[in-house]
């Protein structure tokens, strides 16, 4: 009998190291605007760091996704952990001997989401690579789990590093982005197929054109900005919602943290609700949940309550994540994985910055519970598109496994990936490849 089918080692090697990097990643988050701000007294450096920082992200965002096609993914990898090191140990260094300047700092935290930004396609490709076509589910809600944890642990170690001497943030960073490079080098060697030498721009538009003339993929990127956008405004509707004095802070900062273990807690249920829900019913009802605690939070005047609700919507998140991302996953081509994902990347981030001051300004001009009811109507609209696009055009054939188990327990196996009706020819037909043996996406750190 064929063995039952493990993530095996090279998972666990790319999980672990991308793991620790997230953790150091989410402190240097907290410690950049900190650092800008204590060196100049004004606010104005610390939001310019911020931007600096999602900047980095946007710009690396499509060419990330033609370099994770074309190149060694193993080498992406290593490469680009050794260059974050790098950036944090020359920070630490010039933190240290009181030479870090605001330009110096502006630009290393562009840099760094131009690195963060460049790893994350490479670590989507390999998860691909590495993972039984069965366990996709698994592996991306395990990497869910692990970006919850990092932006809960994260932010807590970067804040107490700090009150001691921001240098221990910056090389605590580097030392992680090393402990990730010691494990992307331990990989197996080899990056599968291997894009043609096509420039960089239309290779990248071809990425962009597969995923808009797929109605199934259109969907999941307009899905994936829509709530990017809501839970990046939650912050501000929180704020606006506490009542003053004394107990305020602590409301606040109990509801927050709610969203944080709502996207930890939803992370470990999302496979078991993938292989429960077919794709199209599990999006509309996820989808549809937070709408529903949205309107709830909106009427509740308890903090307990509010609380329990923010954690419920945050739970729903990863659920639709994992739910889009295997299908995306298993409906493209070999030959345009990275560009595909990263071109969902960028249209994801692109408008989720505008959250905090879109709610903002909806919450002066309407009033708090019209805005939060127009998001939660938002979402349900998306909740119904979802499912019947999921429904109609949604068509993945179950992977047809065979073989024996591969020797680092990823198992070897052929799967069938078939596009959407809509799709160009090359999304269809039966892409055949090695898993877990030859080829080393959210990492969402970056």
């Amino acid at each position: 009998m064929p063995s039952r089918p493990a993530l095996g080692r090279p998972f666990w090697l790319l999980f672990g190291g991308e793991a620790a990097s997230a953790f150091g990643t989410s402190a240097s988050i907290v410690a950049l605007p900190v650092v800008a701000l204590q060196a100049s007294g004004d606010v104005r450096e610390a939001g310019l760091a911020s931007t600096a920082l999602s900047a980095g992200v946007l710009l690396a965002r499509l060419p990330a996704g033609v370099f994770a096609d074309r190149f060694d993914r193993r080498a992406l990898l290593l490469g680009g952990n050794l260059v974050g090191a790098a950036i944090l140990g020359t920070l630490a260094l010039l933190q240290a001997w009181d030479a870090l300047s605001l330009p110096v700092l502006t630009l290393a935290a562009l840099l760094l989401g131009m690195v963060g930004s460049m790893l994350s396609p490479a670590e989507n490709v390999a998860v691909r690579s590495f993972v039984h076509p069965d366990l996709l589910a698994r592996a991306l809600s395990l990497i869910q789990a692990r970006t919850a944890a990092a932006l809960i642990a994260g932010p807590a170690a970067g804040g107490a590093l700090l009150a001691t001497e921001p240098v221990w943030v910056f090389a605590l960073d580097a030392a992680t982005y090393l402990v990730a490079a010691v494990c992307m080098a331990a990989l197996p060697s080899g990056a599968g197929p291997v894009g043609d030498g096509q420039p960089t721009l239309k290779a990248a538009c071809e990425g962009v054109r597969f995923l808009w003339r797929s109605p199934f993929l259109r969907y999941a990127a307009v899905n994936a900005a829509v709530l990017n956008l809501v839970f990046n405004g939650l912050l501000i509707v929180v704020i606006a919602s506490a009542d003053g004095g004394a107990q305020a802070g602590l409301g606040i900062g109990a509801q927050t943290a709610a969203i944080g273990a709502g996207a930890l807690g939803g992370s470990l249920i999302a496979a078991p609700a993938a292989r429960r829900f077919p794709a199209a019913r599990g999006i509309a009802l996820s989808t549809g949940v937070v709408a529903v605690a949205l309107v709830g939070f909106a009427t509740v005047h308890d903090s307990g309550a509010a609380a329990f609700l923010l954690a419920l919507a945050s739970a729903c998140g990863p659920v639709v994540t994992v739910l889009l991302a295997t299908a995306q996953m298993r409906m493209t081509p070999a030959e345009l994985q990275g560009r595909v994902n990263s071109g969902t990347g960028f249209l994801a981030q692109a408008v989720s910055p505008l959250g905090p001051t879109l709610v903002a300004v909806c919450t002066h001009a309407f009033g708090l519970f019209p805005t939060v009811l127009g998001a939660a109507l938002l979402v349900v609209l998306l909740a119904l598109v979802g499912g019947a696009v999921a429904a109609r055009h949604l068509h993945v054939s179950p992977p047809a496994t065979g073989g024996r188990a591969a020797a680092d327990g990823a198992g070897a196996d052929r799967a069938d990936a078939r596009g959407t009706d809509d799709a160009e020819p090359t999304a269809t037909g039966r892409q055949q490849r090695r898993v877990g043996s030859s080829e080393p996406a959210i990492r969402n750190r970056r």
